[in-house]
């Protein structure tokens, strides 16, 4: 295997930690879950982020003074389309190398909703954000029909971390 496939083969591993988590990671995060491959170091998911974020892989947001990386729908694109290429004994050991970490994860901070039914068909919708046992916060909005309960939850789901931040700023002002 040349070097260029290599260095390729470690931003593949950042894209799909990104999918499989779901939400947005910063570099600590992400090197946490490189720890389990060898030869990847803090400096080299420093250059793989730049370069997926030139081409249009991954986008880069801000909250905290903290850079936070999602993968793009191109981004998946790429990913879905070379996970393909990728031997299928590789393809299992990545995915078990980081599945105990992202259940981890998972279980550790997690973003989600509820859809609550109050009449016929009127519903409003439970946000909240999770760090381990701690409830960063935990909001009720009424959403009218199903149909915007269900765009409800989904936006929160794509942007928590955005609104939670934006929230903040708002409350400490």
């Amino acid at each position: 295997m040349n070097s260029e496939n290599y260095i390729f083969d470690k931003k593949l591993i950042i894209l799909f930690i990104l999918k499989e988590t779901k939400s947005a990671l910063n570099i600590d995060q992400i090197a946490k879950f490189c720890l389990e491959f060898e030869d990847i170091t803090y400096f080299d998911i420093c250059l793989y982020l730049d370069e997926l974020k030139h081409n249009g892989y991954i986008v880069e947001s801000y909250e905290d003074n903290k850079s936070y990386y999602t993968v793009t729908e191109s981004g998946l694109e790429i990913l879905n389309e070379l996970l393909e290429l990728v031997p299928g004994i590789n393809l299992l050991n990545m995915k078990n190398l980081l599945r105990v970490q992202i259940e981890d994860y998972k279980v550790d901070y997690e973003i989600d909703t509820n859809i609550i039914p109050i009449k016929s068909d009127e519903y409003k919708v439970g946000c909240y954000i999770k760090d381990g046992s701690d409830e960063l916060i935990n909001i009720t909005i009424y959403a009218g029909d199903k149909e915007n309960a269900k765009k409800i939850s989904s936006h929160w789901k794509e942007n928590a971390n955005e609104i939670y931040g934006k929230i903040i700023e708002l409350m400490t002002e």
